[in-house]
C-alpha cells in the first residue's frame, strides 16, 4: 500500500512540478504582452478611429458631391436657362406655366437618377414660384408643403432662397410624405454664382439617414458621437439625439478644436472623450468623431481575459496528454465523428457509435456517387444524341463504363414533351417546385425504361429542358421494331395519363442501323416534334408518317380574305370575323396540310392581320395594345393550331367589342364636327396649292391665322389623318395621274407636285403605294397594252 501510495504521490508530484514549470513561462510572457499592449493600444485605436472616420468621410462626400452634381445639372438645364432668360413671358405670360410644367416633368428624370435625394426644387425669385418634380407651387405654399404650415420661420427661409452668391450645405427639418418632420441636409445654391442678381436658387435635400447608414454598423461610432459641420460650424449631420445633454456634448468640438491639432482629449460629465476631426478637401465640410475613452480599455480587458484563457487551455492540454491509449483513440475518432463525446457515454460505447456513424456516412457517399454517376451518364447520352462525343475515347468503352448495353446496331429515339404539369403538381402541394420537378422526371424515367425493357434496352435522359428515350433493339425485324416503338409510346402515354395525370406528346424517329446514326435519330424525333404545331398536343408523332411532302407551294390566305377579316374587326362584327378565321384554319389545316414552315408563316401573317386591324382603328392602338402589351406575345407563344384559334378568338372578341364602341363614338363625333367648315377650307387650300414646294403645316397655319400645332391636331381629330400625311397623299395621287397620263420623267413629276428633291419624292411614293414611281409607271404601261 505504501508503495502504491508512494507511486501515486510521486506521479502527482511529478505532474504538479511539470505543470507549474510549463505554465510559468506563458504567464510571464502574457504579463509582458499585457503591459506593452497598454502602451500601444491608445495609438492603435486612434489610428483605427481615424481610418473609420475617413471611410465615413468618403461615403458622405460621395453623397454631397452627387448633390452638387445635381445642382449643376439643374442650374445649366437648357429649358431652365431659357425660362430664366426669356423675355417672351411679358408678351405671352400664359407660356410661362407651360414651360415651367415641362421643366417639372423633366425633373422626374433627375429624381430617378439621384434616388438618394429625398426632395429638391428650384425657387424662381422674379416669379415667387417653386418648381419641383411634377409640381409647381407658390413660394409660401411650397414652404407649407415642405417644411411646416406654421409660419414663424417662413421669413428666414424666404430670406435664404433670395440670397445672392449663396452655395452652402445647411441643416434643415423637412416634412416627409407621412407628415413627420425629418432632419435633412440641404444644399442651397443660387444660380450664376458670382452674379449679384441671381434669378433663382436650387434647394436639394437629403435626409440624415443616408449618411448615418455608414455609421450605424461601426461599434466605436455607435457608442460615441459623429458630427459633420459646414463652413459656418453648423451641425448638418449628427448621430446623436437632440436632448440638452447631447447638445452640450456637441458644442465642445466647436470650442476646443484648433487648426494645429487633429486630436483632443477632454472630460464631460465624468466621461473622458477622444475627439478626432478631419476637414474634407472635396466638400470643405468638417468631420468630427467623439468616442468615449473607456471603449479603448475594453480592448485591454480582452488581453487580460486572453491570458487567463490561455493558462486554462494550457492546463487542460497538459492534463489530457496523460490520458491512456483508449482516450487517445477516442480523441482521434471525435475529430471525425459527427457527434461529440457525451458525459454519459463510456469510451467503448463512443467507439461503437463512431463506427456506426462512419458506416452511415459511407452509405450516404455511395448514394451520392451513384447520383453523380447518373448525372455523368446523362451528360454522355446528351453528347451522344447531339453528336458531340470526344473522338479520343471509343463510344463502346464509354457505354460500358456507364453500364449501357449494346445488343444490336439498331437504334431509335423517342422525344418526351410534358404538356401540362399543373394537374400533377396539385397532388403534391406540400412539396416545393424543385422536388416536384424531380419527382415528375423520376416517374417518367422509370415508366418508360420499364416498358422499354420488356423486349429491348431503353435509357431515358434529360436533354434541353425535356426528356428523351434512347432505344437499342434486340434481334427483331424492321416491321417489329416499328410496332415496338409505337407500343412503348402508346403504353407509357396511357399509363402516365391514367395513373399520374401526366399528359405527354411523343415524337418517334426512324430506326437507324448504325451507332454513328444516333444523332440523326435524335434529329428525326426533333423534326417530328415540330409537327405538334399542326397535329396538336397529346399526340404520338411518327417521323415516317408526318415527314411526308406536304403542300410546299403556299397556304390559302388571299389578300381579299385578309382585307375582309380586317374590315369585320374594324366594324366590330365578331361573329363574321370568327367565321372567317375558322374558314382560314379549315382550308389550311383540315382540308389540306401545309408544311411546318408554311404553318409558322401563316401564323405570323394572321398575327400581322390582327396588328393591322388594331393599328387602322386610330386611337385603338393607343389604348388597347398599350393596356394589353402581352396580347401579341401570348398569341405567338401558342404551340398548336387549337391554341392559336382559341387565343385569336379571344383577341378578336376584345378588339371587336372595343371597335364597336369606338366606331359609335367616332360617328357621333363626326356628326358634331361636320358643322366646322374650316377643315373643308384647309382641304381646298391644299388641293389648290399642293404643287407649291413651300407648302407645309406652318404655311397653312399662317394662311388661316392659326398655330401649326393646333391646326394639325384639329385636322387629325376631324379626319383621322395627319395634315402632313394628307399633303403627301394629295401630292402622290396627283403624281400618279401625271405618271399615268403624261410622259414626264420623274424629276418633272416631282417638281409638278411640290417636291424639290426627286429622292424624297421616290421615298414618299413608295411609303404610300408600296412601290417606286418607276415600277408604277411600268405597271401602268402594261395595263394600257
Amino acid at each position: 500500500m505504501k508503495r502504491i501510495f508512494y507511486q501515486r504521490r510521486s506521479v502527482a508530484l511529478t505532474w504538479l512540478i511539470s505543470y507549474l514549470t510549463v505554465l510559468l513561462l506563458p504567464i510571464l510572457c502574457s504579463i509582458f504582452v499585457y503591459l506593452i499592449s497598454n502602451r500601444t493600444l491608445e495609438t492603435q485605436i486612434e489610428t483605427a478611429n481615424q481610418s473609420l472616420l475617413s471611410q465615413v468621410q468618403e461615403v458622405s462626400d460621395n453623397y454631397f458631391n452627387a448633390m452638387e452634381r445635381l445642382n449643376l445639372e439643374l442650374t445649366w438645364n437648357v429649358n431652365m436657362q431659357n425660362l430664366l432668360n426669356s423675355s417672351n413671358y411679358e408678351i405671352h405670360p400664359e407660356e410661362f406655366n407651360v414651360d415651367a410644367y415641362f421643366i417639372s416633368k423633366e425633373m422626374e428624370n433627375y429624381k430617378t437618377a439621384y434616388s438618394f435625394v429625398d426632395q429638391f426644387y428650384s425657387y424662381l425669385k422674379d416669379y415667387n414660384k417653386v418648381i419641383a418634380p411634377s409640381r409647381i407651387y407658390d413660394g409660401k405654399y411650397a414652404y407649407e408643403i415642405y417644411y411646416s404650415d406654421k409660419m414663424p420661420f417662413f421669413e428666414q427661409w424666404f430670406e435664404t432662397v433670395n440670397m445672392n452668391n449663396l452655395r452652402s450645405f445647411m441643416p434643415m427639418v423637412r416634412r416627409d410624405e407621412n407628415g413627420k418632420m425629418q432632419k435633412t441636409v440641404a444644399y442651397v445654391s443660387s444660380f450664376t454664382f458670382g452674379n449679384t442678381n441671381s434669378p433663382a436658387t436650387n434647394v436639394i435635400m437629403m435626409d440624415q439617414k443616408h449618411v448615418l447608414g455608414a455609421i450605424s454598423n461601426v461599434e466605436l461610432f455607435s457608442k460615441g458621437h459623429v458630427l459633420i459641420l459646414n463652413d459656418q460650424n453648423e451641425i448638418i449631420v449628427s448621430n446623436s439625439n437632440t436632448n440638452e445633454d447631447v447638445v452640450g456634448v456637441l458644442d465642445i468640438p466647436k470650442k476646443s478644436l484648433n487648426a494645429t491639432s487633429s486630436v483632443a482629449f477632454f472630460e464631460l460629465e465624468g466621461i473622458r472623450y477622444q475627439v478626432l476631426y478631419m476637414k474634407s478637401q472635396r466638400s470643405g465640410l468638417m468631420y468630427v468623431s467623439m468616442v468615449p475613452s473607456n471603449l479603448y480599455w475594453e480592448k485591454a480587458k480582452l488581453v487580460r481575459n486572453f491570458i487567463i484563457a490561455s493558462c486554462t487551455v494550457s492546463l487542460l492540454f497538459f492534463v489530457r496528454r496523460n490520458y491512456n491509449p483508449i482516450n487517445r483513440l477516442v480523441q482521434t475518432l471525435s475529430g471525425r465523428a459527427e457527434s461529440g463525446y457525451g458525459a454519459w457515454v463510456n469510451e467503448f460505447q463512443y467507439i461503437q457509435q463512431a463506427f456506426d456513424q462512419s458506416q452511415t456516412k459511407m452509405d450516404s457517399m455511395e448514394l451520392q456517387m451513384e447520383r453523380q454517376n447518373q448525372m455523368l451518364r446523362n451528360h454522355f447520352l446528351v453528347r451522344l444524341l447531339k453528336g458531340r462525343l470526344d473522338g479520343n475515347v471509343p463510344v463502346e468503352e464509354s457505354m460500358a463504363a456507364f453500364q449501357i448495353r449494346i445488343s444490336t446496331q439498331n437504334f431509335a429515339v423517342i422525344l418526351i414533351y410534358v404538356e401540362n404539369v399543373e394537374e400533377f403538381y396539385d397532388k403534391y402541394e406540400k412539396i416545393d417546385s424543385v422536388r416536384k420537378h424531380m419527382l415528375l422526371n423520376f416517374i417518367i424515367t422509370n415508366v418508360f425504361e420499364e416498358i422499354a425493357a420488356q423486349f429491348n434496352d431503353g435509357y431515358v435522359l434529360e436533354i434541353d429542358d425535356g426528356l428523351a428515350l434512347l432505344i437499342n433493339f434486340r434481334e427483331t425485324s424492321a416491321k417489329e421494331q416499328a410496332s415496338e416503338l409505337e407500343r412503348i409510346a402508346r403504353d407509357a402515354q396511357r399509363f402516365l395519363a391514367e395513373k399520374y395525370a401526366i399528359h405527354l406528346t411523343l415524337s418517334i424517329s426512324r430506326v437507324h442501323n448504325q451507332l454513328e446514326s444516333i444523332p440523326q435519330a435524335y434529329q428525326d424525333a426533333m423534326d417530328a416534334m415540330e409537327y405538334k404545331l399542326v397535329m396538336g398536343s397529346k399526340e404520338i408523332l411518327l417521323y415516317e408518317s408526318v415527314h411526308q411532302e406536304p403542300n410546299q407551294l403556299g397556304y390559302n390566305y388571299p389578300l381579299q380574305i385578309e382585307q375582309q377579316l380586317i374590315n369585320f374587326l374594324k366594324l366590330g362584327e365578331f361573329e363574321k370575323a370568327k367565321e372567317t378565321l375558322d374558314e382560314i384554319i379549315q382550308n389550311n389545316f383540315e382540308l389540306s396540310v401545309v408544311s411546318v414552315d408554311l404553318a409558322r408563316c401563316l401564323i405570323l401573317n394572321l398575327a400581322s392581320t390582327m396588328i393591322k386591324a388594331v393599328s387602322e382603328t386610330g386611337s385603338l392602338s393607343e389604348s388597347f395594345l398599350v393596356r394589353n402589351p402581352k396580347q401579341i406575345k401570348q398569341l405567338m407563344a401558342c404551340e398548336t393550331i387549337h391554341e392559336i384559334r382559341e387565343e385569336m378568338t379571344l383577341f378578336m372578341k376584345e378588339v371587336c367589342d372595343h371597335n364597336a364602341v369606338l366606331r359609335q363614338r367616332q360617328l357621333q363625333a363626326n356628326r358634331q364636327k361636320a358643322m366646322d367648315g374650316r377643315i373643308g377650307l384647309v382641304n381646298d387650300f391644299i388641293l389648290a396649292n399642293y404643287n407649291d414646294p413651300n407648302l407645309n403645316i406652318s404655311l397653312i397655319g399662317q394662311h388661316f391665322d392659326m398655330k401649326p400645332t393646333y391646326l394639325s391636331k384639329l385636322f387629325k381629330d376631324h379626319t383621322g389623318e395627319g395634315l402632313l400625311e394628307f399633303i403627301n397623299k394629295t401630292r402622290i395621287d396627283n403624281a400618279k395621274k401625271l405618271i399615268y397620263e403624261t410622259d414626264k420623267n420623274m424629276s418633272d413629276v416631282a417638281g409638278s407636285v411640290g417636291f424639290n428633291d426627286v429622292t424624297v419624292f421616290i421615298r414618299t411614293f413608295k411609303k404610300y403605294e408600296g412601290i417606286t414611281p418607276g415600277k408604277y409607271k411600268e405597271m401602268a404601261s402594261e395595263l394600257e397594252k
